[in-house]
């Protein structure tokens, strides 16, 4: 057969879900999924390609299409490409070459003038975009101001939550404390975790059992780990070592999770 590009079949979502999570390490659950890919317009039959060779699946890709208003009031067609993945056991064939070039030939089919890629300057993307036709546009550093800190941790929970963890922590429980800086003052809010099913689950307060693990940190700190837990461990590894060091970052374990942590 060799290597074809074909177009999600409606029946796959499921399993587009599964290589989507294998390949980006949790990249998130059936809600995240019904949020990006059930939009309105959005068809996954059209907007998600599919890799195949001699029948196995080696990747993919989506591609998301937008209108823009110019300053002349007209409206243009523009795509965005995202979620391109490929197999672990695929990887270095070409793989990606071939969902992005599948992708621009779509746009372009679609009558999209312009695509886009939103992508940090630390990933793949970043350095193998240019070789399909994108140019770099603007390297802003982006500065970010937290207006509303309750809001701001409601949304770092929501991504903690997709999370995958290690079966062994099943019923720890976790409290994360937050220091924000607001009207030059230094403000608290903390939240609680149980770690059910791999997951964490938040919990109005620990009304049964100690807490295992407590990580005190400020909003900047943990923003920054963040941003390298994306990059993968050798690049946030530093970083929660040097906010150690430096008391940006501190924390208190039970002798129940340094029990758990050396059997990992």
């Amino acid at each position: 057969m060799g290597r074809i590009v074909r177009n999600l079949r409606p029946n796959e979502k499921g399993r587009h879900l599964r290589m989507l999570n294998l390949c980006f390490d949790s990249w998130g659950d059936e809600r995240k999924w019904r949020r990006l890919y059930h939009e309105k317009g959005f068809d996954i039959t059209r907007n998600v390609v599919v890799v195949e060779e001699d029948g196995e699946w080696m990747g993919g890709g989506t591609a998301w299409f937008r209108e823009a208003f110019l300053k002349t009031n007209k409206r243009i067609q523009v795509y965005i490409a995202g979620d391109g993945y490929v197999h672990p056991n695929h990887r270095g064939k070409g793989v990606y070459s071939t969902f992005m070039r599948s992708l621009n030939g779509l746009a372009q089919n679609r009558g999209a003038s312009l695509g886009f890629g939103f992508i940090s300057l630390h990933g793949v993307p970043f350095r193998a975009l240019p070789r399909y036709g994108f140019v770099d546009l603007l390297h802003p550093v982006t500065r970010l101001l937290i207006l509303k800190p309750q809001n701001f941790l409601s949304y770092l929970s929501e991504q903690l939550k997709e999370l995958s963890l290690p079966k062994a922590f099943e019923g720890l429980k976790l409290k994360l404390i937050v220091y924000f800086q607001k009207n030059r003052r230094r403000c608290m809010i903390s939240k609680i975790f149980q770690i059910r099913d791999r997951k964490l689950v938040e919990l109005g307060s620990p009304k049964e059992g100690a807490i295992d693990l407590t990580l005190q940190a400020s909003a900047s700190t943990l923003l920054s780990i963040f941003n390298r837990f994306y990059r993968g461990k050798r690049a946030m590894i530093p970083v929660v070592i040097a906010s150690l060091l430096l008391g940006r970052l501190r924390f208190r374990l039970s002798v129940n999770f340094v029990k758990l942590m050396l059997k990992v």
